[in-house]
Order: C-alpha cells, then structure tokens, then sequence
C-alpha cells in the first residue's frame, strides 16, 4: 500500500466519555441521540455523528439561558479562606443580634433595590460594631448593628459572659491576655474587667454562702442522732515560702463536703504558721452560732490544734493516721541499711524486707484496735514478735495462726540489734506515744483532695490580693463540694510501679460538672434586672 493510500485509511481522532447506567438505560440513551441524529442529518442534509448531537444540544441550551435568564444562583455558604484574608477580624456573635442582621436585611430589600455593605468593624472587646449602608446615593439606608446585645446596664452581653468566664474559671489575667491576642478575638481591658470583678465577687460569695449552709444541713442529716459531727481540717498557705494567705478547711466525715473555708491572712496574725491555729478557732465559733456540736475532729497532727481540742472544747482530738505512718516508714527507712563501719549498730540486713510490711501491720493495728489505746498499744508491740516467728500475740484470724504450715515470708529477726533497733523505731512513733490519737483510724484524704482543686483557681506561685484570694478560696469550694463523690463509669487496674502492692484500683470518674457558675451568673443577671424593676418603681410613686 502507497503512503498515500495510507493517509487515506487513517481514522479520524475519538474520545469516549462514560456514563453510569445498566443496559436499560444505555439503549434508552442511545435511541434519543439516533433520534436527533436523524433529525439534524435531514435538516443538514448531510450525515451527522454523535458529537455532532452533544454539540446541537448544548447550543441549544446556551443559547436558551442567554434568553431565559431566570433568577441569580445563591452563593455557597461554603467559604474557602484566601491566603490574603486569613487574618480578618474574628468575633463573638450573639443569636439575638444575627437574627436581628438577617431582619434588617429583609426590610432593606423590600425597601430598597441597593446592596448593604459594611463599613469599618470597630472591636468593642470581644464584640465590633459597623454600620450597614446600602449603595443609595440620594437617600442612602445606613444601620448600626452590633454583634452583641445590651443589658440593663448598657454593657454588651457578650462582654460580660466572657467576663463571667473569666472570673468563674480562675484563669490568670496573663494566661487570659495570651490567649487573646494568639488567637485575635478580642481583648478586655483591665479596667472593664476590674470593675465586673468587683460586682461580681458579691454573688460568687453569695453562692459560697449557700454552698456551705447546704453541705453543713447534709452533713448534720447524715447521723442518726443529729446531736453531732464529725470533721477533718487542715489548712493550705497560698504560698510557698512565708505566705500572706492561709486556707484553713473543714469537711464533713459523711458527706465529704466543705462545711466552712476560712481565709486567714497576715492581719489576723503576723506568724504564718500560727494561721491554722486562728482558722480553726473561727470554724469552731462557726459552728457554735449555727448551734452544730464537733464529735470528732481529725487534723494532721498540728499541736497547736491538739493542744486547742483538748482544752478549749469538748471535742474528740484524732489525727491522721497517713501522716503517722509515713513519718514511721521514713524512720524504719535508715536501719536496714547503712555504711559498712555501723552494720550491726545503727542498721541491721534482717530489717532489710520490713518496711513496707510494719507499715501495713501498722494500719492493720490502728483498724483492729476496737477504739481501745491499751489494745493498739499492745498489738503495735506485737510487731516485733511477730517477725520474731513468735505468733502467741497474733489475732485468732491470722494466717500465721490458722495455718500449721505457716512459714514467714520475710527474714525472721534472730539477731537482738535488729530486735532493738526494731523497737526503737515502734516506741519512738507518734502513734505509740500518744496512742489515744489514732483510736478511730481517722484520715485527712479528703481535704488533701481538697487542696488539689484549690490550686486550679489559686496558683502558689502568685501571691493574689485579699479580695482575688477569697473570690478563688470560694469557686475552689463550690467546685468540690458540686463534684465530690460523684459516680464513676469504672475501675482500673494498672501495673504501676510505685504502688505495686495496690489492689483498689483507680477510678474512672464520670465528667465534673459546673453548675455553680450559672448559679452565679444567674444571680448577676437577677440583680441587674432586679434593679431595673426598683428603679421604675421608684418613678411611678414620683
């Protein structure tokens, strides 16, 4: 075959384009486009191919539009952000003032045929206001609009909802100046929100006031007699070194609520450590003008409260049986170990296994004491013989009793230094010599709980003002006393290394919750319109 003859075969260029659709479809497709096809091959009068077909039809089309307009499309409300307007103005928007923008822009375009458009957006905190004008040059429409609406007290809504945020939160006014200008939303003033904290922290006091009250009713209804209760205490300096502030708590022993905060500072007394002492003492006057008897006090062991408990009121002294044994564990820590030039005087290698055990012999002793101080003297004493291999002293339900075949589990004590220095340790424990302490096993868990949760609203770092500190001691103890105790979904159980003889488990605590806060925003609202009524009530009878 010639080149020519070559050139002549050669087929003309295709494209496909595929369609979804079964058979049915395809023929139904194909029979239109044979349709039209003919249609056009005898008006042409020249034959006619299928992308002759789509050609004609989207002439058709076009050309129809071009006639018909129809209504403009909308546009997305999809928006994807230029890289040139990333850093437009961003602001909180009330509900109330959107729908108002979308009423305003209703009533303009059955008024008027003119585009509104915005002029310069003045940021009034976390809030800007505009003017919306339309393009009317004669008799132009011009609206001001705001993005939050006003209160009573012609502040912004929005404004003071983020100063309640603020507030109620605890956040530090750095952290809050930080945050704002990272994200460009907006900023507060300090003088705006100096003078919201100051009308503020009456109703956050308010809200304490009534916390307290109900914890103490709960406490008081949780014993069958109601002739008294029992309390734990403690107290926690606002600072870290020679602190100004001193928070001294009581918590209910049923309930586990905070009953009353006191906030102590150095005008109450110059001795920092002799604030505990002056807290204490308020919650007891306290408690007597609210005719409430203390049963059972139980504290860290601070001699001045002991000292105060036993003289001053007719209430049981208890002191934490934890700090008690921890001080016991730190002794026992130095005499199964030491220098080589002192083993077999001040240490001995048969103590080497016994700390962690007397311990729990300890806590087993203060728990099976039956509230007697001879009886957990006795069984404290027995610590010794015990691991001496001699059981004669042991509780009946003991293993190394029961069991004929019991063999110690730790190295038996034969040799009498470690015997000595054994019971040095035990005689020398707070909870040997002042035994009638620790007759009820009482423990302070709860307020060291507690003080946890003081330290998200009260920095140690940062020595706050008087007025700050209590308004932060307050939300701490709304906060508790809303979430304590409250359910859990389920408990864990971890292998972890610093509690390997632990078989409680940790709990999975439901979310906490924060209604305090809008009590206490309700109270804020409450007293500006309250004041409204009063106020036009005093101009009627003028």
């Amino acid at each position: 075959m010639s080149e020519n003859e070559q050139k002549i075969c050669k087929r003309t260029p295709s494209f496909r384009i595929e369609l979804s659709g079964n058979d049915e479809k395809k023929n139904i497709i194909f029979d239109k486009l044979t349709k039209i096809r003919n249609e056009l091959t005898k008006k042409s009068n020249r034959p006619m191919g299928n992308l002759q077909v789509l050609e004609a039809l989207f002439e058709k089309w076009f050309d129809n539009e071009d006639e018909n307009p129809g209504p403009a499309m909308c546009p997305s409300t999809y928006i994807r952000t230029k890289k040139t307007d990333v850093n437009q103005k961003i602001f909180f928007i009330a509900e109330d003032s959107f729908r108002r923008c979308i009423q305003v822009s209703e009533w303009h375009a059955r008024q008027c045929s003119h585009n509104l458009c915005t002029n310069r957006l003045i940021q009034k905190g976390h809030v800007v206001k505009t003017n919306l004008k339309c393009g009317n040059q004669e008799t132009p429409h011009v609206f001001s609009w705001s993005s939050s609406p006003y209160l009573q007290t012609k502040e912004y809504l929005i404004n003071s909802r983020v100063n309640h945020g603020i507030v109620c939160s605890g956040i530090l006014p750095s952290d809050y100046k930080r945050f704002v200008s990272g994200s460009g939303i907006g900023m507060l003033n300090e003088e705006r929100r100096t003078s919201f904290f100051n009308k503020h922290q009456q109703h956050i006091q308010e809200e304490y006031n009534e916390c307290v009250d109900t914890a103490l009713l709960e406490e008081i209804a949780s014993y069958e007699d109601l002739d008294s209760i029992d309390i734990m205490s403690d107290a926690r300096h606002g600072w870290r070194k020679n602190s100004k502030d001193t928070s001294v708590v009581a918590i209910g022993e049923k309930t586990h609520k905070v009953l009353k905060c006191e906030h102590v500072t150095k005008a109450d007394d110059i001795v920092s450590q002799r604030h505990e002492q002056v807290g204490t003492v308020r919650i007891y006057q306290y408690m007597k003008d609210k005719d409430v008897r203390v049963g059972v006090h139980c504290h860290d062991r601070n001699l001045s409260i002991n000292k105060y408990i036993r003289e001053e009121t007719e209430t049981l002294n208890q002191n934490d049986t934890w700090h008690c044994v921890k001080a016991m564990k730190t002794a026992m820590k130095k005499i199964p170990s030491g220098p080589q030039y002192s083993k077999g005087k001040t240490w001995s290698f048969q103590l080497s296994d016994k700390v962690e055990p007397v311990a729990t012999h300890v806590h087993w002793c203060i728990r099976n004491c039956n509230q007697q101080k001879e009886m957990l003297k006795s069984s404290l004493w027995n610590i010794v013989d015990h691991y001496k291999n001699i059981h004669t002293g042991c509780s009946e339900s003991s293993r190394c009793r029961k069991d004929t075949n019991y063999e110690p589990p730790r190295i038996v004590i034969s040799n009498p230094v470690a015997k000595k220095l054994l019971v040095n340790a035990i005689l020398g424990s707070n909870i040997y010599k002042y035994a009638n302490d620790y007759t009820l096993g009482r423990d302070t868990f709860y307020v060291e709980s507690f003080n946890n949760v003081i330290n998200i609203y009260q920095n140690k770092r940062i020595s706050f003002g008087d007025l700050q500190y209590n308004v932060r001691n307050n939300l701490a103890v709304c906060h508790w006393n809303e979430n304590v105790d409250r359910e859990y979904t389920s408990v864990s159980h971890l292998n972890d290394h610093r509690r390997s003889r632990s078989k409680m488990g940790k709990k999975n605590y439901k979310k906490a919750t924060y209604k305090f806060r809008d009590k206490i925003w309700s109270r804020y609202i409450n007293n500006i319109y309250k004041r409204k009524k009063q106020n036009k009530g005093k101009g009627n009878n003028n």
